[in-house]
């Protein structure tokens, strides 16, 4: 009787979660190996859930998205681990590969305790992992999960929507906040960068008010409109979300978050009155745009092979892994870790998500550090120079 894998693909979507599950049925196939897929998360694995058996020719890996669906479901917060597992073992399913993010990770981990796993990881905002080493150079090799698959499609969305929306900023000599998704960490708010954003601001770093809006004045003077990237989780000086709501908790107790760039542009604007009128300060949040359609074809190459990779994995016995990316000699590519080595939980055995390494930003300037551009290298190729019309007094003719 041939081995049965379940997958399941839980929390947000990416744009990678076709690629990955595609990476998984050709191997699980290759292998003689039935996958069973089971739909909305670990919701699927409850009763009541739905499971589909999962072959490549289902998937397509050029479409954004999944085909099993996602939700946030908490077993751990609902005591209801072990009838998972339970129906599980009565559907035979020998091993389970959950592909997500912090909190599908956190159920995963508790899994594992009881049921053969191996994960994925996915997220947009690329904070399941374990940054570099400390010290004042960076070990990009040593960078454990160099990116989730996910990750650099949302980045490459945002920089093309910092870079329309300058056109529009220089003609009506606008301050654009664009808020970019980040509850805990800023690497997509970062890769705006390559966008051309002018200032960027990210969650790790309390939010000072002031001295945003000496460096706004100072970046308008000097280029007549400014592109303002902030993340959604943004923080206060108390470390307190800017925008809470106890009535949208999900199930892993997170507030859903933002909005704050509202409230940002309103700070600014208060700020600014003298020097601006109030037309001049406009606020867009991106939400779910950054999520939504295909892949870049590196997101999906490398989502394809990680997927793969733990279904190899299993087959080794190599058990309880997660398939991460790296960044080797020889390029980009996944390689498996113990979950133990990637993966680092609270004292409430939660995972603990991954910040920004501040080494990749110029705090004192609102931008990325040389660091921050090499660590975007291999994802988008060398930092470009801004694109922008340039006019000064000599160009004009006075009436």
């Amino acid at each position: 009787m041939s081995k049965r894998i379940g997958v399941l693909t839980g929390g947000g979507d990416t744009s990678a979660l076709n690629a990955t599950l595609k990476g998984i049925a050709l191997k699980a196939e290759e292998l003689g190996f039935d996958l069973f897929g089971f739909m909305e998360g670990w919701r699927g694995v409850l009763k009541g859930g739905r499971y589909l058996d999962l072959t490549p020719d289902r998937i397509d890996e050029n479409y954004g998205g999944t085909i099993l669906k996602s939700s946030r479901t908490n077993l751990i917060a609902s005591n209801r681990l072990d009838e998972a597992i339970d129906n599980l073992k009565k559907l035979k399913i020998d091993w389970l590969i959950p592909i997500g993010g912090d909190d599908t990770m956190t159920v995963g981990v508790e899994l594992s305790k009881q049921f053969i796993i191996a994960s994925v990881t996915k997220t947009i905002d690329n904070d399941v992992g374990l940054n570099p080493p400390d010290g004042s150079s960076v070990n990009y090799s040593k960078m454990l999960n160099y990116f989730c698959p996910g990750f650099p499609t949302a980045a490459s969305r945002l920089i093309q929507y910092v870079q329309d929306l300058r056109t529009t900023a220089y003609s009506h000599n606008r301050i654009f906040f664009i808020e970019a998704m980040g509850r805990d960490a800023g690497w997509l708010t970062l890769a705006s960068a390559y966008g051309g954003a002018d200032l960027i601001v990210v969650p790790e770093i309390p939010y000072e008010p002031d001295r945003l809006a000496d460096t706004i004045r100072s970046k308008h003077i000097e280029n007549e409109n400014v592109i303002v990237v902030v993340s959604e989780g943004i923080r206060n000086q108390k470390g307190e979300l800017m925008i809470t709501s106890k009535k949208e908790l999900d199930a892993f107790g997170h507030t859903r978050p933002g909005g704050c760039s509202e409230i940002i542009a309103e700070a600014m604007r208060l700020r600014l009155s003298k020097e601006f009128p109030s037309a001049t300060f406009r606020h867009i949040i991106l939400g779910h745009l950054q999520r939504c359609g295909s892949p870049t074809p590196l997101d999906r190459d490398c989502a394809m092979k990680a997927g793969a990779l733990a279904v190899r994995a299993l087959d080794e016995g190599q058990l309880n892994g997660v398939a991460t990316i790296m960044r080797t000699e020889t390029g980009i590519e996944p390689v498996l870790y113990p979950m133990d080595q990637v993966i680092k939980r609270d004292e409430n055995n939660k995972v603990i998500p991954r910040s920004l390494d501040l080494r990749f930003y110029d705090k004192a300037n609102y931008q990325i550090s040389p660091a921050g551009a090499e660590y975007f290298r291999p994802i988008f190729g060398d930092l470009p120079e801004s694109r922008r019309h340039s006019l000064d007094a000599a160009d004009f003719g006075e009436i």
